[in-house]
């Protein structure tokens, strides 16, 4: 039989705020990275999580839920889920397809809903400016 040693309320207390912190670190992260890309240009949620060092699928839940959180707007359909492919169907709050949100901007979406010249839309992350290194935390 395995027992469980008491944790102190302090301690369960001080690890939920760090988790926390650590959250919002990585929220505002890949807020700043989406709101650089700029019109006309597309990157994808691995770019994006290998250059924070944060996991994928925490970019691609934030931007399903297209920051909805008060955070005000950013262009998430200028996130791609893989090499030139669109994801799963996502719309903005007028309605729009991702398809017709990033046609608005010149960026042709072709056959089985892939970029049209993909390399030439293709922003890095890195190459986006933002002042912080790509880090693995």
């Amino acid at each position: 039989m395995t027992t469980m040693m008491p944790v102190a309320r302090e301690t369960l207390v001080g690890n939920a705020l760090a988790l926390k912190a650590n959250y919002t670190r990585m929220h505002n992260d890949i807020l700043r990275v989406v709101r650089a890309i700029p019109a006309g240009r597309v990157t994808t949620v691995d770019a994006i999580s290998q250059y924070l060092g944060v996991p994928a699928h925490h970019v691609s839940f934030l931007l399903a839920r297209r920051f909805a959180c008060g955070d005000g707007p950013a262009p998430w359909y200028r996130v791609l889920a893989h090499r030139g492919a669109l994801g799963r169907p996502l719309f903005d709050a007028d309605g729009r397809s991702q398809a017709e949100c990033l046609a608005a901007e010149g960026v042709v979406v072709g056959f089985r809903g892939r970029i049209v010249d993909y390399a030439a839309h293709y922003v890095a992350p890195g190459a986006l400016g933002m002042g912080f290194p790509s880090v693995v935390r």
